[in-house]
């Protein structure tokens, strides 16, 4: 991965993170890794923990960032979101699987998409957005 492209993803996930702060989410972990793969962001409500995958593009030539998460990411982000649950014993807790994507324009402004329960059980892709 370039240089450029790993300082846009880091942006992008810092982005991602005061969004969900200011929804209200409380951040458990960042950059979780396991031996079965990496969850960018995991996040809690008073009803689910959120297990995030971030896409950040600084242009939109190349389609939606969403697209880029590949039946390989998807089934990786479920197995290591149901690693993490076994790991610390949550199981009686709902569980979303989400897409954020974010925008960046002129390096100071962005948008963010949110796709809720992006990645399912089944590792399918469902575009539901929550637009802000």
């Amino acid at each position: 991965m370039s240089y450029i492209r790993q300082i846009i993803g880091k942006k992008g996930e810092e982005i991602a993170k005061n969004y969900l702060l200011q929804k209200g989410y409380s951040i458990i972990e960042t950059n979780f890794s396991c031996f079965l793969g990496e969850a960018d962001i995991i996040a809690k409500t008073d009803k689910e923990i959120v297990f995030v995958e971030v896409k950040t593009r600084a242009q939109e030539i190349y389609g939606y960032p969403s697209e880029s998460v590949t039946y390989e990411k998807r089934k990786h982000i479920y197995n290591v979101a149901e690693f993490y649950i076994c790991k610390n014993k949550l199981k009686d807790i709902p569980v979303s699987l989400d897409v954020i994507e974010v925008y960046m324009y002129n390096g100071t402004e962005h948008r963010v998409e949110h796709i809720k329960n992006a990645i399912l059980e089944k590792p399918q892709f469902v575009r539901r957005r929550i637009i802000e």
